[in-house]
């Protein structure tokens, strides 16, 4: 049964990309059918907890077959708009560094992948948090109703920073696994990772041409604190992937002005704030430069469009939470004020953050370098601008929510150490898009392809 729930799953986030446009490539489909996939059962269960509909296998697997029912039969209907010609894969597209990365690549994931299915869920915050919730919520079918949220039976479970406020997308993706009758959770975060290479890959190459993509999706996956986090039960990678790929969707928006990444973005979006409520920081940049662009252009449907799907998760998760009593002692400064040492602290923290290569590799730094050759085109052409404006004021709006905070529950330096870190991850596969698609380096991978060509070799 668990075999079927994932293929369902995965079919599910098909149709829906497929909705969305069949103008997507078939390995942007193929890439982002499992993350959407996960996040479209996620709004299910959640509605169905809500109208009292236990979250047992039966319920679950027969709600996601009638909405990819109704996914289908909006296709059968659309069936008249056919996809663009699609170019598969030959080998007069390839060359030689290309091969070499691919191949690096997925060596490194067969690697990645076979570990974090291997062991078993044993970081502290999965075992206190998300990996038992999960576990429970299968057992007792219902999040808003957990026994572990009782007062009675945990006395501090309304205390700051308490898990019965985790935004519900990790949680509930676990709880669906266990339901299907799976040993361990550890194949939602694999199969995450693995279906976002494919889809940063994919998307990238719009941008920077094969060569680039398969460089930069090598070097994301070579990150060494995301890459060693990716095969732990834990929100942070799950979260970036959502995130990062909302972005991405973005600026190619801004590039090529086509209204299936607006929709989709706006979708990816929506689904980050299921994974860590934070996240809202990067629905809120991309919004400000969508709607500044409408107001430009005089042209709102698009952009009112992608801002329901970014809005509508987040508005629905605190309904719920609020009418479920889903809610926790607050963390957050809700007054101005001016404390400098704490400033102080966080801008201290967060450079030794960016500048620390063993955390981060050369991500940082190859951004720094790309951003410095390419500033006459920034300058002169504004190019790669959204995506540079959408990393400087999510970056601008998580410096001011932790700022904000109230840290009752650990020591700010801790939160800076530790989950700060991890946040960052959100950030590597936008710096490394825009190392490899802005113009200067995008000119570069082209003359690469160009003399480079298998079918050009002698």
């Amino acid at each position: 049964m668990l075999y079927v729930g994932i293929f369902l799953t995965f079919i599910l986030g098909l149709a829906f990309v497929h909705c969305l446009s069949a103008d997507f490539s078939p390995v942007e489909k193929i890439g982002l059918a499992f993350p959407l996939g996960i996040g479209l059962l996620v709004v299910l269960m959640l509605l169905a907890d809500q109208v009292g509909i236990p979250l047992r296998p039966m319920p679950l697997l027969l709600g996601e077959a009638l909405l990819l029912t109704t996914l289908l039969l909006f296709l059968y209907g659309r069936r008249r708009n056919r996809p663009k010609e699609i170019s598969l894969p030959s080998l007069k597209n390839t060359n030689l560094v290309w091969l070499l990365f691919i191949i690096a690549v997925v060596c490194l994931e067969y690697m990645n992948f076979s570990k974090c299915l291997y062991f078993p869920p044993s970081d502290r915050d999965s075992l206190a948090g998300f990996e038992t919730i999960g576990y429970i919520v299968a057992q007792e079918h219902t999040l808003k109703g957990l026994s572990i949220f009782n007062v009675a039976y945990m006395p501090g479970i309304h205390s700051a920073a308490s898990y019965i406020t985790y935004a519900p997308l990790v949680q509930l993706s676990y709880a669906y696994v266990y339901a299907l009758g799976a040993e361990t959770s550890k194949i939602i975060p694999a199969l995450m990772y693995l279906f976002f290479l494919i889809a940063f890959y994919a998307a990238t190459s719009r941008a920077a041409g094969k060569t680039g993509a398969a460089i930069a999706t090598f070097f994301v996956l070579l990150t060494p604190e995301m890459l060693a986090f990716s095969s732990l039960s834990m929100t942070n990678v799950i979260h970036a992937i959502f995130a990062s790929l909302g972005v991405i969707y973005m600026a190619l928006w801004f590039r090529e002005r086509e209204k299936k990444d607006l929709i989709l973005c706006g979708a990816l979006l929506g689904i980050n704030t299921l994974c860590r409520t934070e996240g809202i920081v990067f629905t809120a940049a991309v919004l400000l430069l969508l709607f500044i662009d409408a107001f430009r252009r005089k042209g709102y449907k698009g952009f009112l469009q992608s801002a329901l799907l970014a809005l509508v998760p987040l508005l629905g998760w605190t309904l719920y939470t609020k009418i479920n009593g889903l809610e926790a002692e607050s963390i957050a400064i809700t007054h101005p004020f001016l404390d400098t040492e704490k400033a102080a602290t966080i801008l201290t923290h967060l450079w030794q953050l960016y500048t620390n290569t063993t955390l981060y590799g050369w991500s940082f730094a190859v951004f720094l370098l790309a951003f410095l050759v390419n500033l006459w085109f920034l300058i002169q052409r504004k190019d790669s601008l959204s995506v540079l404006l959408a990393i400087a004021l999510s970056s601008v709006f998580y410096l001011f929510i932790i700022y904000q905070i109230d840290y009752k529950w650990d020591s700010i330096e801790n939160v800076l150490l530790y989950s700060v870190k991890r946040f960052l991850f959100c950030f590597i596969p936008m710096v490394w898009y825009f190392s490899v698609s802005n113009h200067a380096s995008a000119l570069l991978f082209r003359k690469l392809e160009q003399f480079l060509r298998i079918d050009q070799a002698r």
